[in-house]
């Protein structure tokens, strides 16, 4: 784009013609440039989530294994001390019973 020295009413017009293209030139670049970092944004921003959705699921199985397994000791924890007044008891009836 040139703008000559002695100007006239269709030079200035021509140089605005000229101008406008260009700067409708550099706002597609921009536009475009613009839409490929935001996709990649997005997609980073999946990828996270993904990750974050796959951590959250396995520290959820985690915790539910190991509310499980803190169950299952307190039951033979406790039913083990219970076995010797049970069977303490059992003995007992029975003893009662036949006699």
């Amino acid at each position: 784009m040139q703008i000559p020295d002695n100007t006239d009413g269709d030079d200035v017009r021509n140089a605005l013609v000229d101008l406008r293209v260009v700067l409708e030139q550099l706002r597609a670049e921009f536009d475009q440039k613009l839409e490929q970092r935001f996709d990649t944004l997005n997609q980073k921003i999946e990828r996270l989530d993904y990750k974050f959705d796959t951590y959250q699921k396995g520290t959820d199985g985690m915790v539910r294994m190991a509310t499980t397994i803190i169950i299952a000791t307190a039951t033979v924890v406790v039913l083990s001390s219970l076995s010797p007044a049970v069977t303490a008891i059992v003995t007992a009836l029975s003893v009662a019973n036949g006699s």
